[in-house]
């Protein structure tokens, strides 16, 4: 059920929403309305760590395909921004509570809304895996995928000893901290503006030395993304050295059968050096890519 949301007035073009999951979760999300007529919807999915805000700040994405004639909407994932209850105060969610809840909801009650068009998801980091694992289990359903700095710490997928050694340092460092405080305390720890729910983080452990697949064991989401079939963009780049790496990026999407395009940056738009893994949506660097991007749904849809 999509509807109104009370807390904020809608300004020019945008348009504050409430969203409830089939399991009574409210999502705080926001319509951006194009100037004419639609191409089409898209979905932005925000990183871990993250909220919506990080696509809408003045010049960002979620303007840049506003203004090239897309509807965009634009969430907070539950326990994230003004969506649930923060992780801080009691919070708690798992990874397949944002795959067979959340993005579902979002982009059935965009599809229920819509006029015309094909409706895409673009997906930061964890947004899109998120979106990846929802299409390929069924519960999405898409019609194309933008994906931005998007990988998953897998053993399948390790390129090297060293890089498995690094990750798996990283990840039990990230349980310890968020086994002892009970959720892990990204906004003390500057790394973000939203803290992770402890299951959550158990599932990304999970995730790195089990295999990437559902709690119940219902859904191996890696081997379903050989059902995703519809066209993936993948925005990687080489200055996002730990968490996606471009070849890391090229081996996970290899696995859609769908029409894949990977989409290297290797400068800023303005010469500087490549952005990093936040940097691909926080700031103006990889905005051709984006472009290229746009240009590839409009050829694909």
């Amino acid at each position: 059920m999509i509807g109104r949301g009370r807390s904020r007035a809608p300004v020019a073009t945008s348009e504050p929403l409430e969203l409830r999951t089939k399991d009574g979760t409210s999502l705080a999300c926001t319509l951006h309305e194009p100037e004419g007529k639609a191409f089409g919807d898209l979905v932005l999915a925000h990183a871990m760590f993250a909220r919506q805000s990080a696509f809408v700040r003045a010049g960002g994405l979620a303007e840049r395909f506003r203004t090239r004639g897309w509807r965009v909407l634009t969430f907070d994932f539950r326990g994230h921004g003004q969506s649930g209850t923060a992780a801080s105060k009691g919070g708690s969610w798992s990874y397949d509570d944002l795959v067979r809840e959340d993005l579902p909801a979002v982009v059935e009650a965009l599809r229920a809304r819509r006029k015309r068009g094909p409706i895409v998801v673009l997906g930061h980091s964890l947004g899109g895996h998120v979106a990846l694992a929802a299409q390929g289990s069924g519960r999405l359903r898409a019609d194309a995928f933008v994906t931005v700095g998007c990988n998953l710490w897998l053993r399948e997928l390790a390129t090297s000893r060293a890089l498995r050694l690094i990750e798996a340092a990283s990840l039990e460092l990230f349980l310890r901290v968020s086994a002892r405080r009970g959720y892990f305390p990204a906004r003390a720890l500057r790394l973000g503006s939203d803290d992770e729910a402890l299951p959550y983080v158990r599932d990304l452990h999970r995730f790195a030395n089990h295999g990437w697949h559902s709690a119940d064991g219902r859904d191996d989401y890696l081997s379903n993304l050989a059902r995703i079939d519809v066209p993936v963009y993948a925005i990687a780049s080489t200055g996002d050295r730990l968490n996606a790496r471009p070849e890391r990026v090229r081996a996970f999407h290899a696995l859609c059968c769908g029409t894949t395009e990977i989409d290297v940056v290797r400068r800023s738009d303005d010469g500087s050096p490549p952005p990093d893994h936040a940097g691909l949506v926080t700031t103006t660097g990889a905005y051709s890519a984006f472009d290229r991007a746009d240009a590839f749904l409009r050829r694909e849809l």
